[in-house]
């Protein structure tokens, strides 16, 4: 049996606001979460955590531009689309339509 890790919500008071939230296969929700980098409000530093226990791996790292859909700091992402296709592809379909505003 994999092991279990919590969620590490990001705190709103530090910038963060949450963008959305999903549900993978396992029915574990998923909280995402952003801030925008001081250097270019286009670059997010975005946080995907779960809303309470999963399998393996809780959270995950990512930077993305909002504009261009351009990914830095990529490692967690590439992690995600191994280990939980659905809630890859949940997490780009999200930042299609926030490229899209």
């Amino acid at each position: 049996m994999a092991k279990m890790y919590m969620g590490n919500i990001p705190d709103t008071c530090e910038g963060w606001d949450e963008i959305d939230r999903c549900m993978d296969n396992d029915s574990v929700e998923w909280l995402i979460f952003s801030k925008k980098q001081d250097h270019d409000k286009n670059w997010w530093t975005v946080k995907i955590s779960a809303n309470g226990r999963a399998k393996s791996k809780a959270n995950y790292w990512l930077v993305i531009n909002i504009k261009t859909g351009q990914l830095g700091f990529s490692r967690d992402y590439v992690l995600m689309r191994e280990n939980r296709p659905e809630l890859h592809a949940q997490i780009e379909a999200i930042f299609k339509t926030l490229q899209s505003k």
